[in-house]
């Protein structure tokens, strides 16, 4: 599997063939009066061959809809998400697969389990556990720390760390005791003031407790590949 992280909590995930983005977030351009400490660097090369477009809730550093638009149309890829958010999607229905919480999907035999998360300013937050034969990810999306992550088993697993408005390093810390993946990868900070948040304590955290778990750091533009050496950075 290879993860590559763009900004925040876009993701492309590739395994088997089979290419995933995740919470696309190109462009701030709606959101002027905000200072971005991060930038999602140049993707032309990674929305060829997408299969499937992930969005875990209707904010703009999720949603980035004008992305993923167009990425959907030159791939006539599916897209996933709460059926509200769906609908400001000028896209064909037949691409378009509503998810809710605790629902399941199978997409060319991908197979998708969809979560609740606690996100107070979201109407219909979800989280996502992606399995592609016998490979797996998590990603949280935006949400506080939840009791059915003890039930989540995935090789890698996406938790957000800023604070604020989702989990702050502590409970990802304890989030990431809950799942025990095989890597874990912080996301969703430092992308404005109010996230800031430093990785490398969730690292040393991670490092030093009784876990297997590799915490990895990724900056923008950069993928994890788990076929590699543990922890091999390409």
């Amino acid at each position: 599997m290879k993860i590559t992280y763009f900004r925040h909590a876009f993701f492309k995930i590739s395994s088997y063939g089979f290419n995933i983005l995740i919470d696309p977030f190109v462009s701030c351009k709606s959101e002027k009066k905000l200072t971005e400490l991060v930038r999602c660097p140049n993707i032309d090369k990674h929305i060829n061959g997408i299969d499937l477009i992930l969005l875990t809730h209707e904010h703009f550093d999720h949603f980035d809809k004008e992305f993923v638009e167009k990425v959907a149309r030159k791939n006539m890829c599916f897209v996933v998400g709460n059926e509200d958010l769906l609908k400001e999607l000028n896209l064909p229905s037949s691409i378009l697969k509503p998810a809710k919480s605790f629902s399941n999907l199978n997409i060319k035999d991908v197979f998708i389990e969809c979560f609740p998360s606690h996100h107070p300013t979201s109407f219909y937050p979800l989280s996502y556990l992606i399995r592609i034969k016998d490979e797996s990810v998590f990603h949280a999306g935006d949400t506080d720390l939840m009791d059915y992550f003890a039930k989540i088993r995935a090789n890698v697993a996406l938790l957000p760390i800023g604070g604020s408005y989702t989990m702050d390093v502590v409970d990802a810390v304890r989030a990431t005791k809950m799942i025990k993946p095989d890597f874990v990868i912080p996301m969703h900070y430092n992308t404005w003031d109010d996230i800031k948040a430093d990785p490398n304590e969730f690292k040393i955290k991670i490092e030093k407790s009784i876990l297997k778990t590799e915490p990895i750091i990724l900056k923008p533009g950069q993928t994890l590949d788990t076929s590699k050496a543990k922890g091999k950075r390409i």
